[in-house]
Order: structure tokens, then C-alpha cells, then sequence
């Protein structure tokens, strides 16, 4: 059966920048500059960016179109060995995605109260078991998509979802902008302070915030790279790393001017989106509406990384085991749903725990914090050491010098820039 493939080029970038742009884009990287000083943290952010984050987004992207097939079937090309290494990156990433889509239902649990008119209390709704039902939504929409196929399905949501968000993000943005503290808002948000900038931990956490943000070393651009026929992946992937820059710094002139209005902690955290901002809306003109756009711009932005997500354990599936894509998506989604369920429930009246720590919160760290970067680990080290290096860097159309400094970043830098986050992770100050 022919391989599916994209049904033009900026359908996948903005199915690709759909995966990329998640919550921790809108939440995640205010609360970074919030606890990094400021401006300052955002010099080291964009180096990292396009040193670090952008290199490995080429490298999965050239490994997709190289061996046209998933994860597992082209970590295999190498040997057993590899082939278990790419079925540690499905097993993170479906993990990852077990919890991601309980808090993607509760973006749209909060989108849809707003749109009632009748607010949420994030305790009373996460003690209650409404969140089962929003998780189970999610999931539902998510296997929908992917069930649909590559082009018909992830690609046409992606053709709705991303002109979406960013109408959505830019009309927060104005409503932010025209509150009476924005400027000093902007002021701590543009402004840096020099003087962080010899802390080697704000540059470890701008390289680690550059990978999360694109998601990449998890296998999800290998496979969207599959599905490619021409085009020029480097230049595709500078719109795709460029856009989820724009949404980041975009939720920045939203948050900032915000908080600042109402004197709110700047490194409020995940608190921020689903606590802090909710009562902040309550007071402000037009709040329902406004609150409404800023859940479902939430939703939007986690829906479309969710589904990249899934694809990832589908796509392994039909390729490794030659199953049915309908068949495939229905028994990745029903694992996912299972092992998502106890996280689900860690925040209702159960307290699934572990260890004295909320289970969702415990995944979190384990494979949304540690997995990720072991993930990037395996995928940068065996790209570039043990696969057919030469072969895979034919597609991204590349100098000579240009190749050896590509290959140096791969071999070398990568691997020592993630293992230095996690220790410093592992170490509670990453």
C-alpha cells in the first residue's frame, strides 16, 4: 500500500507548527522569562533556539523523508538494538500524551463554561469527575483526526485550527495591550537585565525551553517528515521554528501586561492559566468573551499537539505491524485513554498519588521532564553516530561547511547541551 503524504507543502508547516505550538508556548514560556529575569532571558532563548532547537528539527525532519517509515522501523534499519531504542521513544511519547490530553480537556472544560457564562473554580472542578468526561472528549477528537489519515484528517485540522489561533492570540494580545499597566508589563518583558546573563542557569533553562517548545527528539517530526514528497526541509523548518518563536513571544505581550494590570506573580506557572487568569477575566470588561478566546485558544494549541502526538504510536503500528490505519488508531487511542485514566483521576476526590505526588504531576516529571531529554539523547546520538549520516544530510541540500557544522551540532553539542539540562533538572534547577 503507498505511503500517505501531505497534500502540499504549507499544509504540512502548519500541521508541523500545530505540533510545535502547544500550551507550554502560551503558559510555559511567560512563566520561563517570568522566574529568568525578564528580557534578559530572551537572548539566550533565541541563540538556543536556533543553535539547539532548530538543527534538531532539520535532522528528524531529513530522517523522515530519508527512510520514508516511523520510529521504529527506521531506528531498526541499524539493528535490534536500535529498533528497542525507537520503541522507548514511542513508549515516552504515548505516556507523555496520556496526561497531556487530561489537561487538554481541561482547556476545553474552561472554554466551555466561559462560552455558558458560567466560570470555573479549578478546585471544584478537577475534585469533581468532570474531568473524565473533558479527557475522554479529547481523546475522542484526537483519534477522529488521526483515524481520518494524514491529509484528510491532521492536515485539514491544521488548515482550521492554526488561522484560528492566531486570530484568537492576536485579539488577546490587543485586549492586553490596552490595560492600564501593560507598559510596565512590557517594560519587565523587553527590558533585560544584563547581569543574568552570566548565570549558567538561565541558559540551561533556554535551551531546555527551546526544545520542549518545538517538541522535537521525540519521533513526532520523523514522522511528519515521512510523509513528505519535495520541498525544501530546511526552509521549512525555519517558518516552522520562526512561528512557534511568534507564538511564544505573542503570549508574552499577552501575559505581561496582564499581570502587571493586576499585580499578579509573574511566575505564576500552570496556576496562571488555570486559577490566576480565570478570576483576572471574571473583573475585566468583555472577560467572558475574552476568556472564552483564551481557553479555546488553549484547546486549539494542545489539540493539535495532542494529535501529533498520537500519530506517532499510529504510524508505528501500520508500519512495524501492517495494520489497518482505523484498526491502528483505535488500539494506540484505547492504550492511551487507559493509561491516561489514573491521571485523570489524580485531581478528583481519589488523589491517585504516588510517592506522596498527584500521578498527573508525577508523569510530568518522568517523562514530560526526564523522558523528553533522554529521548532527545538516543535520537541526536544515534542520528549521529550510527545512522547513514552522509545520506540522510543529502536531502537538506547543504554546502560543505555547512554539513560539517551540521554534523558537529548533532554529534556534540546536542547531546551535551540536553544531558546538561537533565542533570540540572534532575538536580531541581533546570
Amino acid at each position: 500500500m503507498a505511503r500517505e503524504q501531505w497534500s502540499s507543502g504549507p499544509g504540512f508547516v502548519l500541521a508541523s507548527i500545530g505540533s510545535a505550538v502547544g500550551i507550554g508556548n502560551i503558559w510555559r514560556f511567560p512563566y520561563m522569562v517570568g522566574v529568568n529575569g525578564g528580557g534578559a532571558f530572551l537572548i539566550p532563548y533565541l541563540i538556543a533556539l536556533f543553535l539547539f532547537g532548530l538543527p534538531l528539527l532539520i535532522l528528524e525532519l531529513a530522517l523522515g523523508r530519508h527512510f520514508r517509515t516511523s520510529v521504529v522501523p527506521a531506528f531498526g534499519t541499524r539493528g535490534r538494538p536500535f529498533r528497542l531504542a525507537g520503541f522507548v521513544l514511542v513508549f515516552i511519547l504515548t505516556m507523555i500524551l496520556s496526561y497531556y490530553l487530561v489537561v487538554t480537556g481541561w482547556t476545553l472544560a474552561y472554554f466551555a463554561a466561559f462560552a455558558r457564562g458560567e466560570p470555573l473554580s479549578f478546585t471544584e472542578f478537577t475534585g469533581s469527575y468532570s474531568p473524565l468526561l473533558f479527557f475522554a472528549l479529547s481523546a475522542g477528537i484526537a483519534y477522529g483526526v488521526v483515524r481520518s489519515g494524514v491529509s484528510r484528517g491532521i492536515e485539514r485540522l491544521s488548515w482550521w485550527l492554526m488561522p484560528l489561533l492566531f486570530a484568537l492570540l492576536a485579539l488577546l494580545v490587543a485586549s492586553a495591550l490596552a490595560l492600564p499597566g501593560a507598559a510596565r508589563g512590557l517594560a519587565f518583558y523587553l527590558t533585560p537585565d544584563f547581569s543574568r546573563l552570566s548565570d549558567p542557569l538561565v541558559w540551561l533553562a533556554a535551551f531546555g525551553q527551546a526544545f520542549f517548545s518545538l517538541g522535537v527528539g521525540t519521533g513526532i517530526m520523523l514522522t511528519y517528515g515521512s510523509y513528505l514528497g519535495g520541498g525544501r526541509l530546511v526552509r521549512n523548518a525555519l517558518v516552522i521554528a520562526a512561528a512557534d518563536l511568534l507564538v511564544a513571544l505573542l503570549a508574552g505581550f499577552m501575559v505581561f501586561p496582564i499581570v502587571f494590570s493586576f499585580g499578579l506573580d509573574p511566575a505564576a506557572g500552570v496556576q496562571l492559566a488555570f486559577v490566576t487568569l480565570p478570576a483576572v477575566f471574571a473583573e475585566m470588561r468583555f472577560g467572558g468573551v475574552l476568556g472564552a478566546a483564551f481557553f479555546l485558544l488553549l484547546f486549539a494549541a494542545a489539540l493539535t499537539s495532542a494529535v501529533s502526538m498520537l500519530e506517532v504510536p499510529v504510524a508505528t503500528l501500520i508500519d512495524a505491524w501492517g495494520m489497518a490505519r482505523g484498526r491502528a488508531a483505535g488500539v494506540a487511542g484505547g492504550a492511551v485513554v487507559l493509561l491516561g485514566l489514573p491521571s485523570a483521576l489524580s485531581y478528583t476526590a481519589l488523589r491517585v498519588e504516588l510517592f506522596g505526588a498527584r500521578l498527573l504531576d508525577l508523569k510530568d516529571f518522568a517523562f514530560g521532564t526526564v523522558g523528553m531529554v533522554v529521548a532527545g539523547v538516543i535520537l541526536s546520538v544515534s542520528a549521529g553516530w550510527f545512522f547513514d549520516t552522509r545520506a540522510v544530510l543529502e536531502h537538506l541540500r547543504l554546502g560543505p561547511a555547512w554539513r560539517r557544522a551540521f554534523l558537529a551540532l548533532v554529534r556534540y553539542f546536542i547531546p551535551l547541551a540536553l544531558s546538561a539540562n537533565l542533570v540540572a533538572r534532575l538536580a531541581g534547577r533546570g
